[in-house]
Order: C-alpha cells, then structure tokens, then sequence
C-alpha cells in the first residue's frame, strides 16, 4: 500500500524558471520562498532539469518521488510505501 503527499513549491512564479550552463532548469523549494537568497543549489536530471535548495533536497532524498510538472511547477507527490498493512 503506498501513502501519497503533495508538497507545493514555495519559490514565487516569477522565480521557477532559470538556465544554467545554457539549460533551462525548473526551481523548487518547500522551504524557502525567495529564490534569490539561496546559495546553494543542488540540481537533478532526471526525469527533469531541476534546481532545489539543500533543505528541500534533504527532505526529499531517498524518497520516492513523481514530478508533476506544469508551466508552473506547482507541486510534486511524493509516493512512500507502508509496510505491513
């Protein structure tokens, strides 16, 4: 049996879209609302070019998760597996 979460972006509209190394890359953070004041990123990808802060990737690592990607990038949903149910 799998428990489904959604978790928003938190980065404003504006700020969800870059390119680094000429590739455009989506910004994602569940815990910082201005993407202007992160230093570090750390970027995935696949199964998308993603860029997130270093607190949402420790959320997120070993974690099972889909990408629902819009124009936006709203939200993902993270899939996690109960055991023994």
């Amino acid at each position: 049996m799998f428990i489904m979460s959604i978790l928003e972006n938190q980065i404003p509209i504006e700020q969800r879209f870059t390119t680094k190394n000429e590739q455009e890359f989506h910004v994602f953070s569940t815990e910082r609302v201005d993407a202007t004041g992160i230093d570090k990123w750390i970027g995935i990808d696949a199964p998308h070019r993603v860029l997130m802060d270093t607190e949402t990737y420790a959320r997120l690592r070993n974690r099972r998760i889909e990408w629902k990607i819009d124009s936006t990038l709203t939200a993902v949903i993270i899939k996690e597996e109960v055991k023994g149910k």
